[in-house]
């Protein structure tokens, strides 16, 4: 399928891939900005409960799990170097922050195959009952 956006053709794929990467934005946006330096910050559950919200489909899928996991172990690591009562470490913090992005590249790839293998086909049916000249 072909959508027509500003003049230019792009796929279903396409728009599928920029849909999601918008929406997961958010989350690199609370794990780039995370300091760990306020009370009332808990990144983990702030990721957990938007990846949830993205994914909600009822029957959770192996792939969509794991990819949480790890999202949730990396968040998880990232929030216990940043910890305020703990010693910061400048490198362990930025080596943390740059895995749990690594953790949401994944699930965005994972998300993707997961939506589209959920999206509806187009019935070829129409063409198989074309009458034959």
């Amino acid at each position: 399928m072909q959508l027509h956006i500003r003049g230019r053709a792009m796929s279903s794929d396409t728009v599928l891939r920029q849909e999601i990467r918008y929406s997961l934005g958010y989350i690199r946006s609370m794990i780039d900005g995370y300091s760990g330096l306020y009370p009332g910050e808990n990144l983990t559950r702030d990721v957990l409960r938007f990846c949830d919200g993205m994914t909600d489909a009822g029957t959770p899928h192996p792939r969509l799990q794991e990819a949480r996991r790890l999202v949730e172990d990396r968040c998880r690591r990232l929030a216990q170097d940043t910890d305020r009562f703990a010693l910061r470490d400048p490198a362990a913090i930025a080596a943390s922050r740059a895995q749990a992005m690594a953790a949401v590249d994944m699930l965005q790839d994972v998300v993707f195959e997961w939506r589209r293998a959920r999206m509806a086909v187009p019935s070829s049916g129409r063409l198989l009952r074309r009458k034959s000249l």
